[in-house]
């Protein structure tokens, strides 16, 4: 009898030990998740202010001489944002030292523009902090507050699932405290996930109350707000917006309101593009076919609703390429809580830089690879 309390004893000690050990390198496992890549052509290089001298690039012997940089090349800006009410000191977006892709870097799809880099701030399924942790929301809010004067940011977009139920009110009332602070300083745009209408109701009576959801005048809605474009004059770019289950006429409306743009690329934000393991889902499939192949000033999608992060890319037989990006942190309530990426757009060389970072944890790059975090995009609008 007392070797069995012993040896049971003995085994509870050891599934303690085990769980621990789990516990302990949650993050690591986390953190070395397989990105899927359906198109790896992206390099991640950082920028250094004008102010420092810049290092030689390490480049890999190769038996032909590399091209000489070309100027603003890459456009990454990596920002302080230590959690304190001084401003993050000011940054400049220099000529870039890049590392050229393996193949000579391709002919612009579009004619590059005479504008200023500038930044867009990505946020994505923030519904658990709108239900349980405001304080993230919140955190975020004030860091887009502090950095977009340093990062040219000229907007900040959400792809979806603000709000974890929709039929509580105090979960908008969350997200609107934040999303108003940013509204106040910057142009908010989002399209509806699952979460804000309902996987199957798809009722947006309530999410269309909200004037974050349905803002600003110039932007052009079908069926009040399931569907909206808004050309971004200043930066030469077409905003698109896609939301959640749209009826069988949103296509022709969205392709028919893009053509009054041909000279803008175009960025769609939807909420269900890619699966984690970077395949089309059943919405993406739905829209790759019904958008996608008929709009080729379409560049870029951005997308959330599944965990993870992951990248997709096809070339379509006129020669254009659409990138699609997925990120969404928030099921990791420990370590995924209040990540943004930052997408710095060059229209000199139409490469989009990206990095990723979270206010609240004060932490670049949720994966231990920060290349999965941090990358560049070359032609991509």
């Amino acid at each position: 009898m007392n070797k069995t309390r012993l040896f049971q004893a003995l085994w509870l000690l050891f599934l303690s030990v085990v769980c621990v050990l789990m516990f302990y390198f949650r993050r690591e496992s986390t953190k070395a998740q397989q990105e899927v890549l359906a198109h790896v052509d992206s390099v991640a290089v950082d920028a250094t202010p004008l102010s420092t001298p810049v290092p030689a690039p390490t480049v890999a012997p190769t038996s032909a001489p590399s091209p000489s940089p070309t100027p603003y090349a890459v456009t990454e800006v990596r920002v302080p944002v230590a959690g304190t009410a001084v401003p993050a000191p000011a940054l400049s977006v220099p000529p870039a030292v890049s590392v050229p892709p393996a193949t000579a870097t391709p002919t612009p799809f579009f004619t590059p523009a005479p504008v200023e880099p500038f930044s867009l701030i990505w946020f994505s399924d923030t519904q658990y902090y709108a239900y349980k942790k405001p304080e993230i929301f919140l955190s975020m809010a004030d860091w887009v507050i502090r950095v977009h004067e340093d990062c040219r940011t000229v907007a900040v977009v959400c792809t979806g699932d603000i709000v974890d139920n929709r039929n509580y009110s105090r979960h908008w009332e969350n997200a609107d405290a934040a999303i108003s602070k940013i509204s106040n300083v910057l142009p908010f745009y989002c399209v509806a996930g699952n979460h804000d209408v309902g996987a199957d109701t798809v009722d947006y009576a309530i999410y269309r109350k909200y004037d974050f959801c349905t803002a600003p005048e110039d932007m052009q809605f079908y069926d009040d707000g399931r569907c909206w474009v808004l050309p971004l004059k200043e930066q030469e770019l077409l905003l698109c917006g896609v939301g959640w289950q749209n009826d069988t006429q949103y296509a022709d409306w969205l392709l028919d309101a893009i053509a009054e743009y041909p000279d803008y690329p175009a960025i769609l934000l939807t909420h269900s593009f890619l699966n984690d393991d970077g395949s089309l889902s059943a919405n993406g499939k739905r829209v790759e076919r019904d958008v996608l192949r008929d709009a080729p000033s379409i560049r870029l999608v951005l997308c959330g609703h599944n965990d993870g992060s992951t990248r997709w890319s096809k070339t379509y037989p006129d020669g254009h390429t659409v990138n699609a990006m997925m990120y969404n942190f928030q099921d990791d309530k420990k370590y995924g809580l209040g990540y943004a990426r930052i997408l710095m757009f060059n229209p000199g060389t139409r490469n989009i830089a990206v990095t990723t970072y979270s206010p609240f944890l004060d932490d670049y790059n949720y994966y231990r690879d920060s290349s999965r975090d941090t990358f560049t995009l070359y032609d991509a609008f």
